[in-house]
């Protein structure tokens, strides 16, 4: 998009992140994220729409259906612990996933492993098809995602979303979300560096120590 246009729809910090973004994808040898966490209540999600229902796939029932994720990356969320919920329009046709997670967090993005609050979970790889985007699967899936969080006593949903990803921010605005905080991660070759991270340098390779980012001091988020 135009310059000027960006700055205009994000804001000078948000254009910024982008350009920085798509410059550091550009030069194949790095990459930049600046990450919005956002806070998502449980109070402000929605009911579940009549006619749909949101149920845990395990591997095998997830296998059955084309979805967004490759083999690979749904063995590695089940690997880590996330729970898979599908949500299944009145026709019986599976629309869209989440996967949901509590305690810690292993991004499959950048190197970082999330710390949560122990009244929240994590939610990621949303995903609805394309086909079902202006029907109800959204507000359904976070209906079922709202059963799940009632059955474990938590109380907000914490995710990492692109600053400048204006769709996904608006969309939990009108859920209630709230941006709590956000963490920057700068990839040059094989090194990633991130300030608010524990270590802040590390080699990005398979015998290297994860890096810890804290997130228990937003506890007041999910009280």
């Amino acid at each position: 998009m135009p310059v000027m246009h960006t700055v205009q729809m994000l804001g000078v910090i948000g254009a910024a992140s982008y350009l920085a973004a798509r410059v550091a994808r550009a030069s194949r040898r790095g990459a930049f994220h600046r990450y919005a966490i956002l806070a998502q209540p449980r109070a402000g999600l929605p009911a579940m729409p009549r006619g749909y229902r949101v149920v845990e796939l395990e591997p095998a029932a997830l296998a059955a259906h084309e979805v967004d994720a490759d083999a690979a990356t749904r063995a590695l969320r089940f690997a880590a612990g996330l729970t898979c919920l599908g949500v299944f329009d009145p026709r019986g046709a599976l629309t869209g996933l989440i996967w949901l997670g509590t305690g810690t967090y292993r991004e499959d993005e950048v190197a970082v492993r999330f710390h949560l609050p122990s009244g929240a979970c994590w939610d990621t790889g949303l995903w609805i098809n394309p086909r079902h985007r202006l029907g109800r699967s959204f507000a359904a899936l976070w209906a079922g995602v709202a059963e799940w969080m009632d059955q474990r006593g938590l109380t907000c949903s914490l995710s990492r979303i692109a600053d400048y990803n204006l769709p996904a921010l608006t969309a939990h605005r009108r859920m209630g979300g709230t941006v709590v905080a956000h963490h920057s991660f700068l990839r040059i070759g094989s090194w990633q560096w991130s300030r608010t991270t524990r270590p802040r340098l590390v080699r990005v390779d398979a015998t290297a120590p994860i890096p810890d980012l804290d997130l228990t001091g937003l506890r007041s988020i999910a009280a």
